[in-house]
């Protein structure tokens, strides 16, 4: 959609057009009245009343998300094993300063063969999840999950391993996403950012377990030193299966299949016993229908392809650029840790010890960003977390290019605890509560899906680029690695400052009105949404409409660039400029 001017000179207004309020015309303007009060009521809770009025909600979200635990283990111990001495005796390579390593090859290959699975998964989880539903979807990844672990328990070479984390990359992929788009369709607003942000507990919680077993395995240096890591897999597939049996599925998913019954059966089960009056729920799914309409004329068919069209384009970028800041902000510098220190000339059990205090900050991390978004939007937690990483990077790489002493190997470590701790409290969490707002309804699985593979094709190249600056048999660059990640995390927080929007606080409704409308990226907070057609009625809308084109005198209205079509909104609303105090406000181009 191109954007609309709009004059200082009169009321400030952007209506839709006749084609948008045909779109919902079918519709009970008054059930869809309703749905829009319970939107509005669900937007004045509290985070208490959010909590008990939805709290069956939140826990099968959080139940769905702990897969992500699975994800999080293996990923860190894969990391940790190229300096696990059970790991190095059945597999490691004797270099010329007499130690055994882990050729940087095979390194690299164990972490990206991986990240090649995981894109199938991706893939495969955008196709199911909207054919199947999350809850099937989410079973066969069990099922499958179960399977592959096998492989990597009996593995004897490396290159066994390799096919082994190839193929539990393929269910990882899947519930990388499947987990955020689910728990920001079955949550209420208030609670929508927190429970999408609880995927980085998954993440960083299946860390810190690793953490504690590789830590415990140190003593074990036969084979079942590493072995029994892998075997500790097997514990989450059964029961999580089991559990997601008895979910209730996305009622927005069930929306868009036409099963409105079922839908509002479930908005009924996952709130508080008697929480809905007459008719609420039954609005509730009338306002996800009408959202659903809207979003038909720029998704029709919900394609990959429609990603890159009209206003979805803009959503598209920004979601590429949250998934690839949250990578290259400079934390993945703390993904080798126990191995630079090692090579820096810690003991293994002085690195280990660090690398469990490093992964612990991964959950402290998460429950200070529940408070911050309490207190402040997305996009000021996004910038901070960038900017304060870099106030620890730079010194990592001083103290890289300086000799090497047990204090400045212990500063070393405490830096990497805090930029660890400053990436679970900004961007880990963060980037899942905005991704999971961000698409439209009818995008919104293959977008977070889409999103993720550039996250992960980024990964290859990104942990391609770490083993080399790590690895003593190859670059050996060591901590001096942190001025590279230095300048990534500076091009990362220009990008930020200038094209991330906040979107915490803004129902699906509002955010297609603000896109629709081009606002600028600093000032979806300084807008004013009306949803004026929603409480109101179609019918009436349509007639002042009418009303205003016989009455058109072509001053102060709104004025559309040519070949232009006007607001892609989901409540047929008006949007208006409101005066910030203590600012001037002039003409706005939107």
């Amino acid at each position: 959609m191109v954007g609309v001017t709009i004059n200082k000179s009169n009321t400030e207004t952007v209506r839709l057009t006749e084609e948008q309020l045909h779109a919902v015309s079918h519709l009970d303007p008054e059930l869809v009245r309703i749905g829009h009060e319970v939107i509005e009521r669900q937007k004045k809770e509290s985070f208490t009343q959010a909590w008990r009025n939805h709290g069956r909600a939140a826990g099968w979200s959080i139940f769905l998300t702990s897969a992500l635990l699975m994800e999080g283990f293996d990923t860190a111990i894969i990391n940790s094993f190229f300096a696990l001495p059970a790991f190095l005796n059945s597999f490691g390579v004797r270099g010329s300063n007499g130690k055994l390593a882990i050729p940087a090859n095979y390194q690299s290959g164990l972490v990206n063969i991986a990240y090649v699975g995981q894109i199938i998964g991706l893939f495969l989880n955008g196709w199911c999840q909207e054919r199947f539903g999350s809850r099937r979807t989410f079973i066969a990844g069990m099922i499958a999950m179960t399977a592959t672990i096998f492989l990597a328990f009996f593995a004897v070479s490396l290159n066994m391993l390799l096919v082994a984390e190839l193929a539990m990359g393929i269910p990882w992929g899947m519930f990388q996403t499947l987990s955020t788009a689910y728990a920001a369709e079955i949550c209420p607003i208030q609670l929508r950012g927190y429970l999408s942000a609880f995927a980085s507990v998954g993440f960083g919680g299946g860390s810190f377990i690793a953490s504690g077993v590789l830590r415990a395995c140190l003593s074990i240096t036969t084979e079942y030193g590493w072995r029994l890591p892998y075997a500790l897999q097997w514990v989450w597939p059964v029961p999580l299966a089991l559990g997601c049996f008895f979910a209730p599925e996305s009622p927005w998913w069930l929306v868009r299949k036409g099963r409105f019954e079922e839908a509002e059966k479930v908005l009924i089960r996952c709130a508080r016993p008697g929480f809905y009056a007459e008719k609420e729920a039954q609005g509730y799914v009338a306002f996800m229908q009408h959202t659903d309409s809207l979003e038909k004329l720029d998704a029709q068919g919900g394609s990959w392809k429609e990603m890159f069209k009209g206003v979805n384009l803009r959503r598209t970028e920004i979601m590429f650029g949250v998934w690839l800041v949250q990578l290259w902000n400079g934390n993945i510098i703390t993904g080798l840790t126990v191995e630079m220190l090692e090579n820096a000339g810690m003991s293994a059990t002085g690195a280990f010890n660090m690398n469990l205090v490093l992964a612990a900050m991964s959950i402290v991390g998460v429950a200070i960003s529940w408070v911050a978004l309490r207190l402040t939007g997305r996009r000021r937690i996004y910038i901070t977390g960038i900017a304060l990483e870099a106030c620890c990077l730079l010194p990592i790489g001083i103290l890289g290019t300086i000799p090497q002493t047990d204090a400045r190997l212990n500063a070393m470590g405490a830096l990497m605890i805090i930029i660890n701790l400053l990436f679970h409290f900004s961007l880990g969490p963060v980037c899942y509560s905005i991704v999971g707002e961000l698409p439209s309804s009818r995008l919104r699985s293959r977008s977070i899906v889409l999103g993720r593979f550039v996250y992960v094709v980024s990964a290859i190249i990104a942990s391609q680029l770490r083993a080399r600056m790590v690895t003593a048999t190859s670059w050996n660059w060591g901590a001096k690695s942190a001025y590279f990640w230095l300048g990534c995390n500076l091009i990362c927080l220009t990008w930020t400052f200038f094209r991330l929007p906040e979107t915490g606080g803004f129902s699906f409704a509002e955010l297609d009105i603000l896109f629709a409308n081009k606002v600028p990226t600093r000032q979806f907070t300084k807008v004013k949404i009306r949803n004026d057609a929603a409480e109101i009625g179609t019918e009436k809308q349509m007639h002042d409409n009418d009303h205003d084109h016989e009455h058109d005198d072509g001053k102060g209205e709104i004025e559309h660039h040519e070949g232009g079509t006007a607001l892609d909104a989901e409540e047929r609303a008006v949007v208006q400029l409101e005066e910030v105090p203590g600012h001037v406000q002039t003409t706005n181009t939107l």
